[in-house]
């Protein structure tokens, strides 16, 4: 069907590929926007199917790509971003100059909602949070109030998570290697109620204008000892935990750093990466900044780890 069918009108939206623009692109489908999703050559397949969507092939840096993915939209999610690089000039390229290069091509009403991350509040720890500062700047500096928010989730996870779900799975497995200091808290935010969040905003002009930190509703985040209790509720055993003390992920960073620039890839754990997992604090403001959008959590941690991990919770079990 074609998108002028679509009974909301056109939504554009980056990063459609990926685990959390996918999650984001099933939500707004399903609750009439027509959709034009800005999808990498070769990552197409791993766009879900949908109804009033059509693929733009090309990247933030083909501006043809982008002026194609633009054109009728009356909103653009930008949900693309860079998350693994060796160099601040990896992060800036996607994250700070992909994100001006849609403002440029922005048509004058267009309203911007940007999924940001919780570590931009932090921009010193590292080359990613320090980019994805840069990117909300762009975007606060170049539009009004009135047509931008920007998200700024904590941890997200859910069906089709790649980040976390390692983890996860050692815990599910009965242990549980935590890459952090011990007494260190962190908010959570289930891919599906960020999804939703996204629809919620677009609906209304609630919300607009702020920075908001979402989370799924628990005061004060998680300690590690939470997340260890819930997912040993769900394998129906205890977990075995062993923290990786600060230094040795420092040393992991630097020589995963030097390794990247003689072999050419980008690594995952890097300086700035170790810096951002050492860091005690990663709660979310919450939720009381969108009080006005209608918008709740639906998904505490433990409806969403069974969302996340009940399959293979139930194929490991023993009881």
């Amino acid at each position: 069907m074609a998108l002028t069918d679509a009974p909301r009108g056109c939504v554009a939206l980056t990063g459609a590929s990926g685990f959390v623009g996918a999650a984001i692109a099933r939500r707004l489908s399903a609750a009439g926007w027509g959709l034009r999703l800005l999808v990498r050559a070769g990552s197409e397949a791993r766009v879900p199917a949908l109804a009033h969507a059509e693929i733009v092939t090309g990247g933030l840096a083909d501006r043809h790509a982008v002026e194609h993915l633009l054109a009728g939209a009356t909103t653009l999610v930008h949900c693309a971003g860079a998350v693994r690089g060796a160099t601040g000039a990896d992060f800036e390229r996607v994250n700070v100059t992909g994100t001006q290069t849609l403002l440029d091509a922005a048509p004058p009403a267009l309203r911007v909602v940007h999924i940001s991350s919780l570590a931009a509040r932090h921009p010193p720890l590292s080359h990613y949070a320090a980019s994805k500062r840069s990117g909300e700047l762009r975007v606060i500096e170049a539009l009004p109030a009135h047509r931008r928010v920007v998200l700024r989730p904590p941890a997200v996870y859910g069906p089709g998570d790649r980040e976390l779900r390692p983890l996860l799975d050692a815990m599910l497995r009965g242990l549980a290697v935590i890459p952090g200091p011990p007494g260190a808290r962190f908010s959570l935010l289930h891919v599906d109620d960020l999804a939703r969040l996204v629809a919620g905003v677009l609906a209304d002009d609630a919300g607009w204008g702020v920075i908001h930190e979402p989370d799924d509703g628990h005061p004060g985040g998680y300690a590690w000892a939470d997340l260890l209790t819930a997912v040993a509720a769900l394998r129906g055993r205890p977990v075995r935990c062993l923290h990786v003390p600060g230094g040795v992920l420092s040393v992991l960073g630097a020589g995963n750093a030097l390794l990247a620039r003689l072999v050419g890839r980008a690594p995952m754990l890097t300086p700035g990466k170790a810096r951002e997992l050492r860091w005690p604090d990663w709660v979310s403001a919450g939720n009381a900044s969108l009080a006005g959008t209608g918008w709740q959590p639906s998904l505490g941690l433990a409806a969403g780890l069974r969302s996340t991990l009940a399959p293979a919770a139930v194929a490991g079990r023993t009881d």
